[in-house]
C-alpha cells in the first residue's frame, strides 16, 4: 500500500511539474496572449463600459499568505441583455457597483482595467525568469520520471556476528600464601591506626 500511495504521488508531481514548466515556456516563447491584448485594446478603442451591479456576498481567498483576492458576482445589461460572472478584485470595492470594460462584439469579455491586462501580457516574454522557471519545473518533473527507473531496492541488512571472546580465566599468578595475607591484612581493624 505504501509503495502504491509512492508511485500516485509521483505521477501527481510529473503532471503538475510538467503543466507548469510548459506554461511558463510557452509565456517566455509566445510573449503573451496576442488575442486578449487585441480584445483589451479594442475596449479602450472603443470605451465601452458599465456600472456592474455586484451582490453583497463575496468570497475571501488568500494567495502565498500576502495576496488577498475577493471574487464577487456581477450583473449588467447591455442593449437589453443581461450578462452575469464572477470577478476576482484585489481590493474591496467601495460601492456595490464597478466599472466594467467589455467587448462590444461580446459583452461575456470584460476587464476592470483593460490596459493593466495589457500591460502584463506585455510583460511576458520580455524577462528571462519565465524561461528559468519553466527550465527549473521541467527539470524537476524529469527527476520525478528517473526517479521510477532509478529506484534502488532496499538492502537487506546484514547481520555482523561477533568473534566469540574467550572465557576470561583466572589471571591471577599469586600463590596461595600471599592472597591468604592479603585478606587477612584487609581483616584487620588496626589497619587504620598510626604503627
Amino acid at each position: 500500500m505504501k509503495k502504491v500511495k509512492s508511485v500516485l504521488y509521483r505521477i501527481v508531481f510529473i503532471i503538475v511539474f510538467s503543466f507548469l514548466a510548459k506554461s511558463c515556456v510557452s509565456d517566455y516563447i509566445y510573449e503573451g496572449d496576442k488575442d486578449k491584448i487585441a480584445e483589451r485594446q479594442q475596449m479602450l478603442d472603443d470605451n465601452t463600459f458599465v456600472m456592474a451591479d455586484l451582490s453583497n456576498e463575496y468570497t475571501e481567498t488568500t494567495l502565498a499568505r500576502v495576496i488577498k483576492m475577493y471574487k464577487f458576482n456581477y450583473s449588467f445589461t447591455v442593449d437589453g441583455r443581461t450578462y452575469a460572472d464572477e470577478i476576482s478584485l484585489t481590493k474591496l470595492p467601495n460601492f456595490p457597483q464597478l466599472k466594467l470594460y467589455y467587448l462590444k462584439e461580446n459583452p461575456n469579455i470584460v476587464s476592470e482595467d483593460p490596459q493593466a491586462d495589457i500591460d502584463t501580457e506585455n510583460k511576458k516574454g520580455k524577462s528571462v525568469t519565465d524561461l528559468i522557471f519553466g527550465i527549473v519545473w521541467g527539470i524537476l518533473a524529469l527527476l520525478m520520471v528517473l526517479s521510477f527507473f532509478g529506484g534502488k531496492q532496499a538492502p537487506e541488512p546484514k547481520v555482523v556476528q561477533e568473534a566469540k571472546k574467550p572465557i576470561a580465566t583466572n589471571t591471577d599468578t599469586r600463590s596461595a600464601e600471599q592472597k591468604e595475607q592479603d585478606r587477612k591484612a584487609k581483616e584487620d581493624p588496626n589497619r587504620f591506626l598510626p604503627k
